[in-house]
């Protein structure tokens, strides 16, 4: 343990000679890993992790999130949650909070619709709040004893409110759009309990199809107990409309670990 504590402390280190400088003004949120195994009665699921992170700032950064819910039949009900505590060494601050409350009905064996509200608030981003209601359907693919391919499709409308400081003069700082809100998700796990998770969200606008925003997260877990999770992931985000400050691409190195209470 204390060998790995030793190694942990050197995270915002790695972070920083790995993660590319660019930046974006990216807002999605991957509240799809939160949920990958649906079980009966109520759950409950917390991360802490640890980040070293290059781009629109460069600092250390702790997150905390999870999900709470409950399961009754075909119906699943939960909150998914986090916060971010940030420092660059001359201050901190909670950088980012969000919560999503999500509803899904299972209406045959491998299917179900989604239907979710959601705020969202990030600093870094100089995003004063973001606001989505959506709903859609999504089913497997493909579906074998340790793999899983899910797509899902829907819409959602969104309103989002900037800082001044992240647009050009006169430009607006409100917007309400509807976009699309398309995800991909496989799953593997490994007879030894590893389990490899690539999560893929395009979301256009209806209206403008080339205000494209991206997101693609490919994470392992190691099983250290029955409760207890290793996770590593890398993300990469991309906005092709971001505000006048901030770059199109950003990329995040996560390492944490992961309590699972059932």
């Amino acid at each position: 343990m204390n060998a790995f504590l030793k190694h942990l402390r050197l995270l915002p280190v790695l972070g920083a000679l790995v993660l590319p400088a660019g930046a974006s003004s990216q807002t999605i949120l991957n509240t799809e890993r939160f949920q990958l195994t649906q079980v009966d009665g109520p759950h409950l699921t917390a991360n802490l992790a640890v980040n070293g992170r290059r781009g629109n700032a460069e600092v250390f950064v702790v997150d905390a999130s999870g999900i709470a819910g409950i399961v009754r039949g075909n119906h699943w009900t939960r909150i998914i949650f986090g916060g971010t505590y940030l420092s660059d060494g001359s201050r901190s601050l909670l950088d980012a909070r969000f919560a999503q409350l999500r509803y899904s009905w299972s209406f045959r064996p491998g299917a179900q619709t989604f239907h979710f509200v959601q705020a969202q608030q990030n600093e870094t981003l100089r995003l004063r709040s973001r606001f989505l209601v959506g709903s859609g359907v999504q089913a497997d693919l493909v579906r074998t004893e340790r793999s899983s391919l899910t797509l899902g499709t829907g819409a959602m409308l969104e309103s989002e409110r900037l800082a001044p400081e992240a647009v050009n003069p006169g430009d607006a700082t409100d917007s309400d759009v509807v976009r699309m809100a398309n995800l991909g998700v496989f799953r593997h796990e490994t007879e030894r309990g590893v389990r490899i998770l690539n999560i893929f969200y395009v979301q256009p606008r209806f209206d403008a199809f080339a205000d494209l925003r991206v997101l693609n997260e490919l994470g392992v877990t190691f099983p250290v107990t029955d409760q207890v999770r290793l996770t590593m992931s890398g993300e990469w985000r991309r906005d092709t409309r971001p505000p006048a400050n901030l770059k199109r691409d950003d990329v995040t190195l996560r390492m944490g670990i992961s309590l699972d209470f059932r």
